[in-house]
């Protein structure tokens, strides 16, 4: 993995970045449907993880679209050159914990990486963090119990720009399946048109998978 550091002076989004990191709440919360039947016909005919495949869908798009792998580290504002899933899994008790994997682009090899990641998740029996201080990573839920129209995550502070994705229970009605997307993102490193491109782009690599 490498990482590219952004010249502030030259940046295009220069002034939308000073903008937003000067603002007590920089941080934007959006919620939007995604259409899922063929995946989920797919999913079930080959047996697959739905979990597993969505968690792919999302990292590939979030791996294509460079603003969702950009961060900032105090006055330095850096890209990394590729990002990686860090996901809740269930435990015992009703609790969860979190499990990290590699973002792969073959799907099979990140399918086994996943499937691998949340084996060993499983067996945690207490919530330890141990990639606390790292950015290089995307933050996501999954909430399979409700259908909801918006949700925020916790946050570090005012600074911290690691996107947050969550994605809720699957709604089947008239043939069709759906379920509800929600990105959690810092202002001063993306605006309402990225998060456009992520929904649009999530849609095509969903069909496509």
């Amino acid at each position: 993995m490498s990482t590219e550091r952004i010249d502030i002076d030259t940046w295009e989004r220069r002034e939308q970045y000073l903008l937003f990191r000067s603002m007590e709440v920089p941080h934007f919360s959006l919620t939007a449907p995604v259409e899922i039947t063929p995946l989920i016909e797919r999913a079930r005919k080959d047996k697959r993880s739905l979990f597993n495949a969505l968690l792919y869908g999302i990292m590939r798009t979030v791996n294509d679209i460079p603003e969702f792998r950009t961060r900032f580290r105090g006055e330095e504002v850096l890209r990394h050159d590729i990002v990686h899933p860090s996901f809740t899994v269930p435990i015992a008790n009703d609790h969860f914990a979190f499990c990290e994997a590699r973002y792969l682009e073959d799907w099979p090899a990140f399918d086994a990486e996943v499937t691998a990641a949340k084996e060993k998740a499983s067996r945690q029996t207490k919530l330890s963090d141990d990639i606390a201080g790292e950015d290089q990573w995307i933050y996501l839920s999954c909430m399979p119990w409700l259908d909801f129209t918006a949700a925020t995550h916790p946050l570090q502070n005012k600074d911290d720009c690691i996107p947050r994705i969550a994605w809720g229970k699957i709604i089947e009605e008239n043939g069709r399946a759906r379920l509800s997307v929600n990105l959690q993102a810092h202002h001063a490193l993306m605006d309402g048109l990225h998060a456009a491109r992520f929904y649009d782009g999530l849609q095509e690599n969903l069909q496509k998978l």
